[in-house]
């Protein structure tokens, strides 16, 4: 009877063991939407010629100078304003991620 105890535990371990195993190498994918957080938009220049890009935020800004063709990824957020050759251009919504913004109307 005690041998049966110990190869019954010996067996529960072995099962638990390769339980725990099988769900530490699981992979569980996880997506994450971050409300009001940074999102990635990209800056085409379809313009013929080098233009002035300005992004305002929240009191600061970045000026670039994009060349006719050029494709930027930018990490923005909702409400920054982008600027073209000085003048406002988009107010950046949350609906605006992952979205390529043409520069030139």
């Amino acid at each position: 009877m005690n041998a049966f105890k110990k190869i019954s535990a010996m067996v529960l371990f072995a099962v638990m063991a390769s339980q725990a195993v099988t769900a530490a190498t699981t992979v569980t994918p996880v997506i994450v939407n971050a409300v009001g957080g940074y999102f990635d938009v990209y800056l085409v220049n379809n313009c013929s010629k080098e233009i002035e890009v300005r992004v305002r935020a929240e009191g600061s800004s970045s000026t670039s100078k994009y060349k006719a063709g050029e494709k930027v990824k930018v990490p923005v957020k909702a409400g920054y304003e982008v600027y073209v050759d000085g003048k406002l251009f988009k107010k950046f919504e949350d609906s605006d991620s992952g979205k390529e913004i043409k520069l030139c109307k």
